[in-house]
């Protein structure tokens, strides 16, 4: 390919990082105003939401002009399919960040019911998945994109347990059962970043193998030589 396409992938993949720091704050915020009870963080989460989907745009309008213009191949193509991917995941992220804020809210309305001390952990475990998973696409580290799988297995297991007990609560406590639905709400949008992230991984070693990973897909199959 020409060094105009390189340079412009270059380009796209620095505002896809760009774009993945914006959804990286908001889930962390969206977390945040949850713990804390903090109306204003939520909201201000909510707020910047148009910020990632403005992103998202930019990157797809761009990426999919390079696919018709420069009619990328072999490995290129995959690289600039993945990015677009990733940038649709990114933006799910953003949404489920902005799910979590939503519920944030309602939460600040019920100061009697506890946010149980797994949902942070959680939340920690998913955001280090994001990040591992970003260094790995980076670096296109398939080494590193094999442990952002291999950790998913950490963030279920904290959702089953947000779960359970939450479950618990509300069949003991009929006044917690809107509240007790909306963690275990928060519990799932964690673990679908944790997926998200792992399909960022899987793409990183699609980039680098052309080898399909997901549902453990292609356990025999040879990466080709380009």
């Amino acid at each position: 390919m020409t060094r105009h396409f390189h340079e412009e992938i270059q380009s796209l993949r620095e505002s896809l990082l760009r774009m993945a720091l914006l959804v990286e704050d908001a889930l962390r915020k969206s977390v945040e105003a949850l713990v804390d009870r903090d109306m204003a963080k939520a909201q201000e989460v909510i707020r910047r939401e148009q910020e990632v989907n403005h992103a998202e745009i930019q990157v797809d309008e761009i990426g999919h002009g390079l696919l018709a213009l420069d009619q990328p191949v072999a490995v290129d193509l995959r690289r600039l399919i993945m990015i677009l991917k990733i940038n649709t995941d990114l933006e799910r992220m953003g949404d489920h960040a902005v799910n979590i804020a939503q519920r944030a809210m309602r939460a600040v309305k019920e100061p009697n019911h506890p946010v149980d001390p797994l949902i942070p952990k959680m939340a920690h475990a998913a955001l280090a998945m994001l990040k591992s998973a970003l260094d790995a696409f980076i670096h296109e580290d398939v080494e590193m994109a094999n442990a952002v799988l291999a950790s998913d297995d950490e963030v279920d297991t904290y959702g089953d347990e947000i779960y359970e007990k939450y479950r618990v609560l509300m069949e003991s406590d009929a006044s917690a059962v809107p509240f007790g639905v909306d963690m275990i709400m928060v519990g799932y949008n964690l673990e679908r970043v944790a997926d998200l992230a792992s399909n960022i991984a899987e793409d990183t070693i699609y980039i680098k193998q052309g080898r399909e990973v997901r549902h453990h897909a292609g356990d025999d199959w040879k990466a080709p030589d380009n």
